[in-house]
């Protein structure tokens, strides 16, 4: 009687220690960056569980990147999701029912494993419990997120039924592991699976084949909520997203290595007892690793944790929900987050197509025509994140996309915006009706679709030629340098995917320079093709250059009758850093000597002598102001001289034709601490009327000739642009033609070399070749239609009558699972529209109402349905059989 009590009273010593196991545990959750949201892989599960669990219900999810499949949202159904949702739904601060949840995966594995030991007999209650504590902290300590945790957690409890002593009965015994492993559920599914295989190896070690059969049968009932859909995902054309190896070895090899431990820390105690060391130093040491692993957990300050999402989201997501025009939210950022979370307007995904217009930094209207093509009603810039944003402001500028909303505070950008930038891209619809008569095939990739679309007018659309065949045939076909076909094309467009960005970017008429912001062209000298033709033909030529930075560009540029520049080196190559900079008027552009010259300097040279009496500086933002100066006349005498606070210099009046300007010191102007001297503007007192300005509209020479230089098969012909001089200083696109005797381009059948080069200071980025004629197409325009959702996976659309055959698109990601019908039942052919939309082709008729459905979330549906009876049932089975004959060894 006296060892039972005394047996009880050491169990009830070692449970209060497990509690303060876990109170220990909850402690180190919630020192981890304590007041702040840690990022994970869904925030939308803590910013807004209730709309995340809602679309998950559905397999089509229109809310997101254009609309697609549901990634692995179903696999939050259970447990994790109800849990954020019921925190939510008591108004628990967003951080702290993050921090629950890391307190119940952390509890679960150490409760857990602690049980395991205590019924399989391994070690004695101090490792039991030490070898419990690390199982729970190192995956955490190592970077694990949660949801990668998890199954590590459950994985001592899905073995635990089959190994309890006592009268159970083989029901309980599989039916409750096969509930252990429904509660990891399948957010992880190779993981979860990974839990199996030591419980799988536990039951045939011991040729327990009835009781395997069972519990394999009642794992598959249990998984049915997610199996299900994770195969209808497979089939319908989306992968898991792919897990990280560590934590699925650690679900594998996590359980039998802490029992193993549990194990052999008390044989080694007993070892070291025996070697004559006390019997404390093993579990000091044990404890003092424990320690170690928590460390990282309570000193480490996790990328990216916030405090709560800043109220500029909050504003923004309403400001948009509460806009009654139609069209998607474009982020333009890697991340939509945290807007995702929180509208409820459809978001759109970049294309990178898009991504490499906006990234350029050049702007023109083709970029607002597809973004309207897209159904993209609204552009979002983030600025609250540490990313450039200049060229981003440039090009929606440039495209005539302006600002209509602003929230928050100046952002961590180069210039101080505002965290949240709204643009308006203008009236758009997420339906249109396309005409035949308006649609190309193109021999290319969905890349290539808008360049191609807008080099042919901007007003049709284009399908790529292995969508078309066998359901739209005969259209005229584009060939592309991407894919050259055996057939006669109509037109031939080649481009230079990777246009480049200039050093030099513009907020309005101010140039901000560097050669960081820089990227290299893919092409920088021009286009060389060889294109295949099975026909003869003749064939129009036109196409789109941007100004080229180098001596003939900067030659448009001069100003005849005025002051002109040269240094000793230049930080850009861009006109906008050019040395003539510093004496255009132009406050906006600046010289800027490059940041490895040991001695700077810059000579002004007027048309003819003059008696100059001074110089003043204006410095430039990005250099370092002039503090002392060494002047150089005509080559011959010399002054030093200071700068005075006015960013003057006076000396006695000198006639003179030359100035050399030596910089010997120089003071940094803000934050420019280490930049080399720069000015962005020289007054010479005596001659400053010389300073002339680059007058903007003026028109560069027209002549023919003045455009890229085209070879054709090794013959010349010539090209004529049209240009002012603010579009070759802003590096904005330009287009051109064929000019003289040769207007048109005949070729034979065969193979044929195309080269457009750079040339008079401008450079080819798209070239077309169109048979004489090609374009004059009907007059029949696109028309926009509305799409009215009833639900997420329904769709009806109004359409108008048309005379012909036509394509409906949706501004939505093409997949095979829609089906539509027209007005009177018939099934529609579906079709892929530039390479990505949803499309369905329209015999002729009058005005009728198309309807479509997402036919794969009916199977979706019955799944998670037929899933939560499964559930249901295996849960009756562990509380009804509970009782039995022992099955264990």
């Amino acid at each position: 009687m006296r060892r039972l009590k005394a047996g009880s009273s050491e169990q009830v010593v070692w449970r209060a220690r497990l509690v303060l196991g876990c109170l220990a545990l909850i402690a180190l959750c919630f020192q981890r960056a304590p007041g702040q949201i840690v990022p994970d892989r869904r925030l939308e599960l803590t910013a807004g569980p209730g709309g995340f669990l809602s679309r998950a219900l559905h397999l089509w999810d229109p809310h997101t990147a254009f609309g697609q499949l549901q990634s692995d949202a179903y696999g939050y159904l259970f447990p994790m999701g109800p849990f954020h949702w019921l925190l939510d739904t008591l108004s628990v601060p967003d951080w702290i029912a993050q921090r629950l949840w890391w307190s119940l995966v952390l509890c679960v594995a150490f409760v857990g494993i602690w049980k395991l030991c205590s019924v399989l007999q391994y070690g004695v209650p101090w490792t039991r419990l030490a070898v419990a504590l690390l199982y729970a902290v190192v995956p955490l300590a190592f970077g694990g997120l949660p949801i990668e945790v998890w199954p590590l957690a459950m994985a001592p409890w899905v073995l635990l039924p089959l190994v309890s002593p006592g009268a159970r009965s083989g029901w309980w015994r599989v039916s409750c592991s096969a509930v252990a492993f429904a509660l990891i559920g399948g957010a992880n599914p190779v993981a979860g699976v990974a839990t199996l295989v030591v419980p799988a190896v536990w039951l045939v070690v011991r040729s327990r084949l009835k009781l395997t059969v069972a519990w394999l049968g009642f794992v598959l009932a249990a998984s049915i909520w997610w199996l299900v859909p994770l195969l209808m995902q497979l089939r319908y054309g989306v992968a898991p997203q792919s897990p990280r190896w560590i934590p699925v070895a650690g679900a594998v090899v996590g359980v039998p290595l802490a029992l193993a431990a549990a194990h052999y820390l008390r044989r080694l105690t007993n070892l070291s007892v025996s070697r004559g060391v006390h019997r404390r130093v093993v579990p000091v040491l044990v404890t003092c690793l424990a320690v170690a692993a928590a460390l990282p957990v309570v000193l480490a300050r996790p990328d990216g944790a916030f405090a709560a999402i800043p109220q500029h989201w909050e504003d923004a997501a309403n400001w948009l929900d509460e806009q009654t025009t139609p069209g998607s939210v474009l982020v333009l950022s890697s991340s939509s987050e945290p807007l995702a979370a929180l509208v409820s307007r459809p978001l759109a995904a970049l294309t990178n197509d898009m991504r490499s217009r906006i990234d350029s930094g050049v702007g023109d209207p083709a970029l607002r025509q597809e973004l309207t093509r897209d159904g993209v009603r609204y552009v979002v810039v983030r600025n609250d994140v540490p990313e450039d944003t200049l060229a981003i402001h440039e090009s929606l500028a440039d495209s005539g996309i302006g600002r209509v909303a602003y929230f928050g505070p100046p952002g961590q950008s180069r210039l101080p915006y505002p965290s949240v930038e709204i643009y308006d891209v203008g009236a758009t619809t997420p339906g249109r009706l396309i005409p035949r008569s308006r649609l190309v095939a193109v021999a290319g990739t969905a890349d290539d679709v808008p360049t191609v679309v807008t080099a042919l007018g901007g007003e049709g659309a284009a399908v790529l030629r292995a969508d078309a065949n066998g359901k739209l045939d005969d259209l005229p076909l584009i060939a592309t340098d991407s894919q050259q076909t055996d057939e006669q094309p109509s037109a031939v467009v080649l481009r230079n995917a990777q246009i480049g960005r200039s050093a030099c970017l513009h907020v309005g008429a101010r140039a901000l320079c560097s050669q960081d912001q820089a990227k290299d062209s893919a092409e920088p000298n021009g286009l060389s093709r060889s294109v295949q033709l099975s026909q003869a033909a003749t064939y129009q030529l036109r196409g789109t250059a941007l100004p080229q930075d180098g001596e003939a560009l900067e030659r448009l540029l001069s100003v005849p009758g005025a002051i002109t520049a040269t240094a000793s080196s230049r930080a850009v190559a861009a006109p906008e850093g050019r040395p003539g900079a510093a004496v255009d008027r132009d406050l906006g552009t600046g010289w800027l000597a490059a940041p490895d010259d040991p001695a700077p300097s810059l000579t002004l040279k007027l048309p003819a002598a003059r008696d100059l009496h001074g110089l003043r500086f204006q410095a430039y933002l990005d250099g370092s102001r002039p503090a002392e100066v060494v002047l150089h006349f005509d080559g011959g005498s010399t002054l030093p001289a200071t700068v005075d606070a006015g960013g003057y210099v006076r000396f006695a009046t000198r006639h003179t034709r030359t100035v050399t300007i030596d910089f010997t010191a120089t003071k940094p102007l803000q934050d420019a601490q280490t930049s080399p001297v720069g000015v962005t503007e020289v007054e010479v007192l005596g001659a400053d009327e010389l300073r002339k300005a680059v007058a903007p509209q003026r028109r560069a020479p027209a002549y023919c000739g003045n455009g890229p230089t085209v070879r054709v098969d090794g013959v010349p012909a010539r090209t004529q642009v049209s240009a002012t001089m603010r579009d070759l200083l802003q590096r904005r696109q330009v287009a051109f033609s064929l000019c003289g005797q040769m207007s048109t381009i005949p070729l034979r059948s065969g193979l044929h070399k195309v080269e457009v080069q750079a040339n008079g200071g401008l450079v080819p980025i798209e070239t077309t070749l169109a048979k004489a004629g090609f374009g004059d197409v009907s007059v029949t325009p696109v028309q926009g239609v509305d799409v009215w959702r009833p639900n997420p996976t329904e769709l009806t659309v109004e359409v108008p009558g048309a005379d012909g055959q036509s394509v409906l698109a949706v501004a939505q990601n093409y997949n095979e699972g829609w089906e539509a019908y027209d007005g009177s039942g018939q099934k529609l052919t579906p079709i892929r529209i530039g390479g990505w939309q949803q499309g369905w082709v329209l015999p002729a008729g009058p005005e009728q109402v198309v309807t479509a459905s997402f036919m794969p979330d009916r199977a979706y549906r019955a799944g998670l349905l037929l899933g939560l009876v499964a559930l249901l049932s295996v849960l009756a089975t562990a509380a009804f059989f509970t009782t039995g004959r022992s099955t264990r060894r």
